[in-house]
């Protein structure tokens, strides 16, 4: 299993949060827990603005699909929002298929995740 500073790194542009996951697949409950936590973590400040990338994985425990869905709520309740990126076709379908691909604004890559929050600032 990865240290959890290797599972997710953090930085920052224009006061998005830009958040990666290592690579490859996320299987291990420790991962997801670990994942879970650093992105409840970023939540703590209302208003918070995320883009998680996907880039590199090509698998994820569906354990991963209900932790996203319980940032997406604490960041709604406080004004925040997290985009998607990167998603491999194989994890995407599974996006559709649950319609998470409706909850969550998914986008291609992290540039244009990233843009479409800096347009709206621009608005």
């Amino acid at each position: 299993m990865a240290k959890p500073n290797e599972i997710v790194r953090v930085g920052e542009h224009e006061g998005v949060k830009l958040i990666r996951l290592g690579s490859g697949a996320i299987r291990e409950e420790q991962e997801v827990e670990a994942i879970g936590r650093e992105l409840l973590a970023l939540t703590a400040e209302p208003g918070q603005r995320l883009v998680l990338s996907f880039l590199g994985i090509e698998y994820l425990t569906s354990l991963v699909l209900g932790k996203l869905i319980q940032v997406h709520k604490r960041l709604s309740e406080s004004g925040g929002e997290i985009r998607l990126a990167d998603i491999h076709p194989r994890i995407y379908e599974v996006f559709r298929i649950t319609q998470l691909d409706k909850l969550f604004k998914v986008y291609d890559h992290e540039r244009e995740a990233l843009a479409s929050f800096l347009s709206d600032a621009e608005r």
